[in-house]
């Protein structure tokens, strides 16, 4: 024997998928870009110049201001010179289409656990991070400005030699060490450990410090990147002037936002479709962006870190 609802009309009873695809997206979006914003590693040191492109363009000019002459003295009744510049730019091209997606079968237990709906959203959101942290890892790898980190005591290490160096190089090129940032793999962030001067809890000077806390070092903060994967730009030369090796995988890169810039010309967003034929509910989460070193022989603002002879960390 069959049976009924009871109800004239049985399927309106029931939420349609287009009802329900009003609500769903706008939860994984939120989560997926707070997950995506935390991921982020790189993409925090580069300034974004999103709101250049909010009415459309896939393509931001990022012009160069040079340094106007250097002070003269005055003589008397001799007009002074002007001197100009030739100025330049840089194209920013917005045009890497990036997605992370799942699909996830039985809806229902997806809307009613909030940490299934977490670790999904994480995934998505530590996935496009990372596909834009890595876009930014090669653009800071094109830098053919270099300091070579050979010279330290121990292979694969820094040292307060090498801390030095790194301080005089940046400090000669007129950049502000406090506004830099030093950007490290694994080997060369956990040797730092081993500088009792820089690292230990008496000297940051803050209470309860957890430990393996890394805080800043001559005025720069630290960071660590598992995604510094690229060797050196061809002709890159040392801080000296010297030429290096083209087959040298880079193990860190110091960074001025003033240096380096990100535009996204859509944010990251997710949509969402149910699949009946799988009984899954299908998500893709995707960006639209762009990524550009901005630095020419008049001023250098990112130096990657290289080890002479060195082609695995």
């Amino acid at each position: 024997m069959a049976t009924t609802t009871g109800l004239a009309n049985p399927a309106a009873s029931y939420a349609s998928d287009t009802e329900l695809a009003v609500f769903i997206p706008q939860i994984w979006t939120d989560a997926v870009r707070a997950s995506f914003k935390k991921s982020l590693v790189l993409g925090n040191l580069s300034t974004d110049l999103s709101s250049l492109v909010t009415n459309g363009g896939n393509t931001v000019k990022i012009p160069t201001v040079a340094d106007v002459a250097n002070a003269a003295t005055k003589a008397p009744h001799v007009p002074i010179n002007y001197t100009n510049a030739t100025e330049d730019s840089f194209s920013l091209e917005i045009s890497s289409h990036q997605y992370a997606s799942a699909m996830i079968e039985d809806m229902g237990v997806v809307q009613s656990s909030s940490d299934l709906l977490g670790m999904y959203a994480d995934s998505i959101g530590y996935k496009l991070a990372l596909g834009l942290d890595t876009l930014i890892e090669a653009q800071l790898a094109t830098t053919t400005k270099c300091i070579n980190i050979a010279g330290n005591a121990v292979d694969k290490t820094i040292d307060a030699a090498t801390l030095s160096l790194i301080s005089l190089t940046v400090m000669e090129n007129d950049v502000p060490m406090n506004e830099c940032t030093l950007v490290l793999n694994p080997t060369l962030y956990s040797s730092l450990f081993q500088i009792d001067d820089f690292i230990h809890v008496s000297k940051t000077g803050i209470a309860n410090v957890p430990n393996g806390f890394v805080g800043t070092i001559m005025g720069m903060n630290v960071v660590l990147s598992n995604n510094i994967t690229s060797t050196n730009a061809n002709a890159a030369t040392d801080q000296d002037g010297g030429a290096l090796n083209d087959n040298n995988v880079l193990g860190g890169f110091v960074v001025h936002s003033k240096g380096l810039y990100h535009a996204f010309s859509k944010q990251p967003t997710v949509a969402s479709e149910y699949d009946i034929d799988y009984i899954a509910h299908k998500l893709v989460g995707d960006h639209i962006v762009g990524v550009k070193l901005a630095q020419d022989a008049s001023q250098t603002y990112v130096w990657g870190l290289v080890e002479e002879g060195t082609t695995a960390w």
